[in-house]
């Protein structure tokens, strides 16, 4: 019995609304359309941001200073008009020129050996404790 009024009730109600739908198809043919056209153009003004720091850091933390600074001082090279075979992982390097005070061959054991126990040694930083490689 309960079956059949929800039969009747829903059958009647969906007939009532595929009439008034059939009645006026303009009104249900562009207005989802419509809709579609203002949603999609709203997202024209989103822009993407893919900076983990930026989404993450505050605005004046000490992580962006760090990065600014780190950026004026140590410039990433990525410029078009390098050779194939000169490129490297991107990232920032720092390089150590070693020489000797008397103008002695710095590839003898000795001085090998001092290099190796140089680099081997940790550094106590601002950034905690790391090994010169």
């Amino acid at each position: 019995m309960l079956r059949q009024v929800l039969h009747r009730g829903l059958g009647t109600s969906f007939s009532r609304l595929g009439h008034f739908v059939a009645s006026h198809p303009v009104f249900f043919a562009s207005a989802p359309v419509l809709i579609s056209i203002l949603l999609g153009a709203s997202f024209s003004r989103y822009q993407v941001e893919e900076s983990v720091e930026h989404l993450l850091a505050p605005a004046h933390s000490l992580a962006k200073i760090e990065r600014s600074l780190v950026n004026s001082l140590f410039p990433v090279n990525r410029s078009k008009h390098r050779l194939y075979s000169d490129l490297q992982t991107p990232g920032r390097y720092g390089r150590v020129i070693i020489t000797s005070f008397r103008k002695a061959n710095m590839l003898d054991q000795h001085h090998t050996d001092l290099i190796l126990k140089v680099t081997a040694n940790p550094v106590d930083g601002p950034g905690g404790q790391n090994t010169a490689k």
